[in-house]
């Protein structure tokens, strides 16, 4: 994920936190993706930890790697999300049945799952900007 992309998902995370959230006020000051990451886990957030984490690590590496480690970041995300998820849900269905990205991000976003759907919406945009 591009550093942009990754601003992007931040503020869709940052829509969702309270204002006297310590997370929400490093996100609103632009603070490193460590500190980020590490308020976000302190205040159970493990989500957002989670991608933050990916991100990081990905920031480390180059090449076609980058783009293997966005994928996998992307499904560790998904696979973290769907723990929360109702079993009844449309969304979560899809993830068990290992639909395409696109289809879950629909359905999340019908299912007022905007955190999920940006993601993903996110890493489809970098899959189509990133050759191969």
């Amino acid at each position: 994920m591009e550093m942009k992309n990754i601003g992007q998902m931040l503020r869709s995370f940052r829509d969702d936190l309270p204002s006297n959230s310590r997370t929400a006020a490093a996100i609103d000051r632009s603070a490193s993706l460590e500190e980020i990451s590490g308020l976000a886990e302190e205040e159970g957030l493990h989500k957002l930890a989670s991608v933050l984490f990916e991100a990081e690590q990905e920031a480390l590496r180059d090449g076609s790697e980058t783009v293997e480690d966005a994928m996998e970041a992307t499904e560790t995300f998904l696979h973290e999300a769907r723990k929360d998820l109702p079993e009844g849900s449309r969304t979560a269905a899809a993830i068990d049945r290992g639909a395409s990205w696109e289809e879950i991000s629909e359905l999340a976003e019908e299912e007022g799952l905007h955190q999920i759907a940006s993601v993903l919406f996110e890493a489809e945009q970098e899959q189509l900007r990133t050759p191969l």
